[in-house]
């Protein structure tokens, strides 16, 4: 059984054509440009070099300042686009590290809208992690996690496209000038595999996704081409505010991606992005329906040691309902061939099952519609605004 670590990732918007393209003139200072190059360096798994206090505490100070809701362009890394995004959660870090950073729960629980899987290729790691809320408690020092995962995402809302690929990824706690600190860092710097055919069945907030294993993308004459994520950078930094209990992060993310050698992402797509999983993940943290862990753990094991029979028998409920919704209607007529004739059904693997049906349980208890296409966000009283100028 694959181990499971909730990380942080972005789809891809390759070529959105009607999206809008942000500016603004507010700048990232040099200081903390220098420290995001130096936490970056320390993402690879062979590396020997260890986390600079002093430089890391530019980063950290950045964030806690920031008004979130600002979105910022980055500089270029190494021909890949940029952008920053800062959002508050109303949660302490304590909450984060039970869910988010639960090798126990599913990556996808928290970040329903961005991932679709995730695994350690490093497994040691997994005791390591489980330490982690002791680390934030005792809070006198900083503890230093390294190692590589693998990690698929959910098809982009654009194009359709979704990607399976590694990466490099540091974690550390500190102690940080208003509570703890979480930072996490990612590097990935191999191409992913062939980007394949998705489709986000109905409304993107019904976190309904379906995979096939054709390789392209879903636009109108582009269906043949073979897209990559070739390298991407990312970090996210949450500072608690013990007194307010409240987090306030922010996400540095950048990527290079699209085919034939060529980037095709810009910085406006990444902030859609980073907005996509922020909304998410609010949404799920804030709820004050959200199962406790020991609920997500134990549900999670049912669905693991239950016969595929019967778990097949209930994802097909779930089909039957996207059917009855009309959520199919956003996807290709393929994708509704599949579903409609049982083969996406008879298709799908153990994993991807359990997914999708632990994933209709936190619908459930968090108050949202199932297989619907006409469900209602439930962050959006949470709803991240953007402050960036749009130009079209």
């Amino acid at each position: 059984m694959a181990l499971r670590f909730v990380i942080y990732s972005i789809p891809l918007f390759l070529i959105a054509l009607s999206t809008p393209i942000y500016g603004q003139q507010q700048s990232i200072p040099d200081p903390v440009n220098a420290a995001l190059d130096h936490l970056l360096s320390l993402s690879p798994a062979d590396a020997e070099s260890q986390p600079d206090k002093q430089k890391i505490s530019e980063i950290i100070e950045f964030v806690r300042d920031v008004s979130a809701g600002t979105g910022i362009v980055l500089n270029e890394r190494e021909s890949a686009s940029g952008a920053f995004f800062a959002f508050d959660i109303d949660a302490d870090l304590m909450q984060v590290l039970d869910y988010a950073y639960n090798p126990d729960i599913p990556a996808y629980v928290t970040m329903p809208s961005s991932l679709q899987d995730h695994q350690w290729l490093t497994p040691q790691i997994i005791d390591a992690l489980k330490k982690l809320p002791l680390a934030v408690e005792a809070g006198d020092e900083l503890v230093f996690l390294r190692g590589r995962e693998q990690e698929s995402i959910t098809p982009d809302t654009n194009t359709g496209g979704y990607y399976l690929y590694s990466q490099d990824r540091i974690i550390m706690v500190l102690p940080g000038p208003t509570g703890p600190v979480l930072i996490s860092a990612t590097s990935q710097t191999d191409a992913s595999e062939v980007g394949r055919k998705g489709c986000v069945a109905g409304d993107d907030a019904d976190w309904s996704y379906l995979f096939s294993e054709e390789p392209g993308i879903n636009k109108t004459g582009l269906g043949w081409v073979d897209s990559y994520m070739y390298y991407a950078y990312s970090i996210i930094v949450y500072v608690a505010d013990t007194a307010n209990n409240r987090l306030h992060a922010g996400s540095f993310k950048w990527l290079n991606a699209g085919w034939a050698k060529i980037n095709m992402v810009k910085s406006s797509h990444i902030l859609e992005g980073i907005k996509r999983f922020a909304v998410d993940f609010k949404a799920v943290l804030e709820s004050p329906d959200l199962p406790r862990t020991y609920e997500l753990e134990q549900k999670y094991q049912e669905l693991q040691q239950m016969e595929e029979s019967q778990l097949r028998l209930q994802v097909a409920a779930h089909f039957e309902k996207i059917k009855k919704s009309g959520a199919l209607e956003t996807c290709p007529n393929s994708f509704q061939k599949m579903v409609s004739s049982g083969e996406y059904l008879n298709k799908i693997d153990r994993d991807e099952m359990v997914r999708i049906m632990l994933l209709d349980y936190v619908k459930s208890r968090l108050g949202r519609q199932t297989s619907s296409a006409s469900v209602t966000q439930a962050g959006e009283n949470v709803s991240v605004q953007s402050t960036v100028s749009e130009t079209n």
